[in-house]
């Protein structure tokens, strides 16, 4: 089983939100926040916190247990960018650009989930192809 936990308009540029994102990603919970709480980058700070939440999800809204706990996926999603204007030489402007993100922590309890879910990828993948080919035979034939 999955569970989540989103925060949205985080002030930070998601490239660099990724960055911390990419270290927790697939580990046991216990892990992930040993390993935020010793990154000095600002996104750690949201993504412990965030970590946090997705845990007390899961062990109070899904009765999940917490030592099976691993994170099956962090995600950054590229939010609002404000733009803002400095003056330069000679009249001219250049444009600031602050950018913003999304961070989404899916917690599973479950080893396989990921084989699972490709797995079913593959199938609907599948049948699309074996869909589309049919409907490409019908046509061909009422030519």
């Amino acid at each position: 089983m999955k569970t989540c936990a989103i925060v949205y308009n985080i002030n930070v540029s998601y490239r660099k939100a990724n960055l911390v994102c990419r270290l927790i990603r697939g580990k046991k919970v216990n892990d992930a926040l040993t390993i935020l709480q010793n990154v000095p980058k600002k996104t750690a700070k949201f993504l412990n916190k965030l970590l946090a939440s997705a845990i007390a999800n899961a062990t109070n809204n899904h009765a999940m247990n917490n030592k099976n706990l691993y994170v099956y996926n962090a995600i950054v999603g590229q939010g609002k960018t404000y733009k803002r204007m400095v003056p330069r030489a000679k009249g001219a402007s250049n444009v600031i650009k602050k950018r913003h993100c999304h961070l989404k922590v899916i917690l599973s309890d479950d080893p396989k989930e990921k084989e699972k879910d490709l797995l079913l990828t593959k199938q609907k993948k599948q049948k699309f192809v074996n869909d589309r080919s049919k409907s490409n035979i019908k046509k061909e034939g009422k030519k």
